[in-house]
């Protein structure tokens, strides 16, 4: 397994980030704050993931980040990071494999996203992502996403 730092246009707030996920069966969108020294018009961060096959949001927080299963691959706070090689890929396959249509090179288009947040660890496996940026209140940009319908990729 190697983590991978993605490139982006966005810093994660470090103080109070506040993420909000809103989700259906096939695609989430992560909204949270930008980091302090952004503009305005940068303060809210969208990040819509397409296709999505798994996804978790919880332990660890900040300060026992440590104890993450990837910290020692370089997993820091506040990094947008995709998992190469993941295994948690390889798990969900796993599972997979009862379901009368399996197919496991379904699984060679699945990314593993990883961003340690301040309270907590958010992690997606989907077919891709896009970021946008916003100007808006964070709950004002949830509630915008909440009356847009998810289409289907």
């Amino acid at each position: 397994m190697e983590l991978v730092a993605i490139k982006k246009t966005f810093r994660v707030d470090g103080g109070a980030p506040c993420p909000v996920i809103i989700s259906d069966d096939n695609n989430l969108r992560l909204i949270f704050y930008g980091s302090e020294n952004a503009t305005e018009e940068e303060r809210i961060i969208g990040l819509k993931f397409i296709s999505v096959f798994y996804h978790s949001f919880g332990p660890p927080n900040g300060e026992a980040l440590d104890g993450h299963p990837y910290y020692d691959l370089g997993l820091g706070q506040f990094d947008f990071c995709e998992l190469l090689n993941s295994d948690l890929v390889e798990k969900l396959g796993k599972m997979g494999r009862f379901h009368p249509y399996y197919n496991p090179a379904a699984y060679n288009t699945k990314h593993h996203y990883i961003i340690p947040f301040k309270e907590s660890v958010f992690e997606c496996v989907s077919d891709s992502f896009e970021v946008s940026v916003q100007e808006a209140t964070i709950y004002d940009r949830a509630v915008s996403i909440i009356y847009q319908p998810f289409k289907a990729n």
